[in-house]
């Protein structure tokens, strides 16, 4: 293919169920752009192509509106014949799937990726637009490391293909529990999909795996994913809850945001400071590491040969013989020796008899023995119980737990923490028997925090508190210092600021020392507001 409407195909970039996407150059204004081709002959009825055209259209004029720098921005879309084509930025790099693809990934870049994902997921659905189609395929890195998420808006796509057509497309993998029911959709979806992504990334494994699709998509609605854990011990127990409230089934019960998750999942990660992401194993079944996998068999040696002449081996047969006459020999000798133990075991008596019910001593008949004849002076006396041996085993009660003073501060002080049911005012003590348990710290103004303690190990725990976080884009004149609250900002317009929520005021001053009239704005938690 030469060109696709006015764009001139440069060379093919990847295909997939949906379709083939090129490199290609706009000649208008010399851009090179990515096409994303989607082949319509699939539906055979005109109304079916018909709402496709109408959905397609739809979604990509939706995601036209994101202007973020983690989402691959959609500069036009085209209808020719039974191709319809989505012309986007072309991202140089590569996908998440062929990082995981090529071993394992540092802790640092894990949560890189994850935070960049999280803030472009939550800025769309701020705009209301949700992705539906959120897996490492999707998600693009540069070689500087940022994350853009591609195909926004327009992956559900896929879905409405796969239900007109009868046919299976896209990674039924990272689906919500919501999207397989045919239930509403809400931003809580793309945050079930971004767990996977997160879970994979932590163990080289998805956490639902099964043999067919079928059987795929009902433990995903049904049960319960694989633990972590299980799969990458290096992290601590705390991950184990951040994921499993992420993969809730209920939407509701999962995560406020995808930054909300990503933040939890981090602290989580970052309490165990040994913590590793594992290799990435593909398939639903749990294979060897490549390194494993792809050794050479061993071949197989002749003996070498003697100096003096050998007979040629025996038949298998009659070796496999003597050696199954040996093994029953065995057994029957064990057998004989057992059954031997258990008549002397039987006739001896103990030295202090123990009733093998709960019946009183007195009513059981004593049991006689006769002294042999030949020998009644090697025939040794039956000794009484001692009286001081009681004739059932005490009962036992467990001790009480050793209890040690755990003393906690917090940045900033005067948080509320409890543990175990009790609670204290920072800086203060909590007495806690010994064992593992989350301790948690809310303060007004602050994010909620919770930590994994281990006592007596750790008796001295300090909390760091984080404030909730916002997010500003500040557009202008290239170069214009920005001024926040009177103060000059450390990077130069255009710039994105990262703020505490709280309300702040801002102006920019240009090179020429031009100052735009100052403008007041209030942040909260997990928004990205857009200052022109």
């Amino acid at each position: 293919m030469e060109s696709i409407g006015r764009y001139r195909v440069v060379r093919e970039l990847g295909r997939g169920a949906m379709g083939v996407v090129y490199l290609a150059e706009d000649p208008a204004i010399g851009r090179l752009v990515a096409i994303k081709t989607i082949n319509l002959d699939n539906l055979s009825e005109p109304h079916e192509i018909k709402a496709l055209q109408d959905r397609l259209f739809r979604e990509a004029r939706s995601a036209g509106i994101l202007s973020h720098p983690g989402i691959v921005t959609i500069y036009d879309i085209q209808h020719l014949g039974h191709i319809a084509s989505i012309v986007m930025e072309f991202v140089e790099g590569v996908t998440v799937f062929d990082k995981m693809n090529q071993g394992a990934l540092e802790p640092g870049e894990v949560l890189s990726m994850l935070e960049q994902t999280a803030a472009a997921i939550d800025y769309a659905h701020s705009k209301g637009v949700l992705h539906r189609d959120i897996k490492p395929a999707n998600l693009m890195v540069t070689p500087s490391g940022k994350v853009k998420v591609a195909d926004f808006g327009v992956a559900r796509l896929d879905s409405q293909k796969t239900a007109t057509s009868g046919m299976v497309l896209g990674t039924p993998s990272y689906m919500a529990p919501e999207q397989i029911s045919n239930k509403p959709l809400s931003p809580a979806t793309d945050q079930f999909s971004l767990a996977v992504v997160a879970f994979e990334l932590l163990t080289g494994q998805k956490p639902f795996q099964a043999d067919s699709i079928s059987a795929l998509l009902y433990n995903i609605v049904f049960q319960p994913p694989t633990p972590v854990r299980q799969l990458n011990p290096s992290v601590s127990p705390a991950v184990e809850v951040v994921l499993q409230k992420a993969l809730a089934k209920e939407p509701g019960d999962r995560y406020g945001s995808c930054v909300e998750f990503i933040h939890a999942l981090k602290n989580s990660c970052e309490a165990r400071k040994t913590w590793r992401p594992t290799r990435t194993v593909r398939g639903s079944q749990v294979q060897a590491p490549p390194e494993i996998a792809n050794l050479p068999a061993p071949k197989w040696e002749p003996p070498q040969p003697a100096a003096a002449p050998i007979a040629p081996p025996e038949p298998l047969t009659p070796p496999r013989r003597e050696g199954m006459k040996a093994l029953a020999g065995f057994a029957v000798g064990v057998l004989v020796v057992a059954g031997g133990f258990f008549v002397w075991s039987s006739l001896r008596k103990p030295d202090v008899p123990i009733p093998a019910d709960p019946a009183p001593v007195a009513t059981r008949a004593p049991v006689r023995r006769t002294p042999s004849p030949k020998s009644p002076e090697t025939t040794p006396a039956r000794k009484p119980a001692p009286a001081s041996i009681p004739r059932s085993q005490p009962s036992t009660t467990p001790s009480e737990p050793e209890v040690v003073p755990v003393e906690i501060r917090t940045d900033p002080p005067g948080a509320k923490v409890s543990a175990k049911g009790q609670s204290c005012v920072t800086p203060c003590s909590l007495d806690l028997p010994k064992g593992e348990y989350y301790l948690s710290a809310s303060l007004e103004g602050y994010k909620d925090t919770h930590r994994l303690i281990r006592v007596p190990d750790q008796l001295d725990i300090s909390v760091q508190l984080d404030r909730p976080m916002g997010f500003v884009a500040v557009h202008g004149h290239t170069g214009s210092t920005i001024y926040l609250d009177g103060k000059p900002w450390k990077d130069k317009a255009p710039a994105r600021l990262s703020l505490p929520a709280g309300t702040y005021t801002i102006c920019l001053e240009t090179p020429d020392g031009l100052r735009t009239p100052t403008q007041t704005f209030e942040i909260t938690e997990n928004k990205i507001i857009d200052i022109r």
